[in-house]
């Protein structure tokens, strides 16, 4: 089993670059993107190996140790903290062959970008795919030596069919210098990430460099049973409580210096601010709480039985969906709590109201999610294999 310690090391360590992080804050958000240097930095500390398997050189953190440091990091930038979230792209690495898991991950200090998004296409031909699509929110690809894509497979020029009735899907390993970069990212919030779109032009993936999540295992711990997206989708969750955590920060220090308009009372003597802030405290503590408590239960299970149960995937996910939820609904009462400060681009608070509200357009969070997670609370089937 991997090193426990290990997960304390990479916190301390995402503590440590805070202060570097935030010196380059109106860098990254003008650059749209991380910092080579700075990237470099992070990966040659070991934030881009978080998920990778201890065999292939990987930190092997568990879920919850993944979360505090997305957490952490999110507190300095949440731009930052989305592009190492993003850049742990090993959801299968364990089902990969052992020879490519080593290939791509022989440099300690590689970065990956991904798409899960199913708009490339993966020709069978012999020994491989001809793979070409283009991507969309692709975030650090500019940092990447790797790409991770999604394909729909194609057979004698027709999508394959998997056992369960749909087109199959499979990710792609694709060389990042086999793909174009278009310049897309033009946005509000999460500037930083420089989630532009990827293309790929009739590229050969040999076989073995592509994956799937229903592939046969070729590590056989039982901590690599942890589903892809029960593992993944709460850094979403983590990230956003980083931001609101700033954000309750930041209002305490607005109100402790600032005597609104119109009253001789400082803001932190006001009756509506006092609420605002026991209500953003609230929401974010009780929902950290949530998540990270289902998903130890999940966790444990996975570690001891090897199986997942529907019913703790459906708490991981709800979990998630309700720390970002909650994260919103604390940052908004800040934002308005704290007046025309909180419009200005120099304040902690208007980073905060963007990024978080960006995090809300990603799929994971979606709010068709609950339904899906209401179906299985009732003892329904889920309706989405990817619970």
């Amino acid at each position: 089993m991997p090193d426990r310690r290990t997960g304390a090391a990479l916190l301390e360590a995402a503590r440590t670059f805070r202060s570097r992080i935030l010196a380059e804050r109106d860098h990254i958000e003008a650059a749209r993107r991380i910092p080579e240097d700075l990237a470099r930095d992070l990966a040659h500390a070991g934030f881009f190996r978080i998920h990778l398997p201890e065999v292939y050189g990987g930190l092997d953190l568990t879920p919850m140790e993944a979360m505090e440091v997305f957490e952490e990091l999110a507190q300095a930038d949440a731009s930052v903290a989305w592009c190492v979230w993003n850049g742990n792209t090993h959801w299968t690495a364990a089902q990969l062959a052992s020879e490519v898991a080593r290939t791509i991950h022989a440099d300690p200090d590689v970065v990956t970008a991904n798409s899960t998004r199913a708009s490339g296409r993966a020709q069978i031909v012999d020994g491989g795919y001809r793979v070409s699509g283009r991507w969309s929110f692709v975030s650090g690809c500019e940092l990447a030596t790797w790409m991770v894509l999604l394909c729909i497979v194609h057979e004698a020029g027709e999508p394959r069919i998997s056992p369960a009735g749909a087109p199959e899907n499979r990710f792609m390993l694709v060389p990042a210098r086999d793909c174009n970069i278009i310049d897309t990212w033009t946005v509000g919030g999460l500037r930083g990430t420089g989630s532009h779109d990827v293309v790929v032009r009739d590229v050969f993936v040999p076989s073995s460099y592509g994956s799937g999540f229903n592939d046969p295992h070729v590590l056989p711990e039982p901590r690599y049973r942890l589903p892809p997206f029960s593992r993944v989708i709460p850094g979403l969750g983590a990230m956003a409580l980083g931001i609101a955590r700033t954000a309750i920060e930041t209002f305490g220090e607005i109100a402790g210096a600032k005597t609104p308009q119109r009253t001789t009372q400082m803001l932190r003597e006001n009756h509506g601010a006092q609420v605002r802030v026991s209500q953003a405290e609230a929401l974010a503590r009780s929902a950290r709480l949530f998540l990270f408590d289902s998903l130890d239960r999940l966790w444990s299970t996975v570690v001891a039985t090897g199986e997942a149960p529907m019913e703790g995937r459906a708490h991981v996910r709800l979990g998630a969906s309700h720390a970002v939820s909650s994260a919103v609904q604390a940052i908004d009462l800040l934002y308005l709590g704290a007046g025309g400060s909180s419009i200005y681009t120099s304040c902690p608070l208007e980073r905060a109201f963007r990024d978080v509200h960006t995090i809300t357009q990603h799929i994971g969070v979606h709010p068709r999610v609950m339904e899906t997670t209401g179906r299985v609370l009732f003892g329904l089937e889920p309706d989405t294999p990817l619970l």
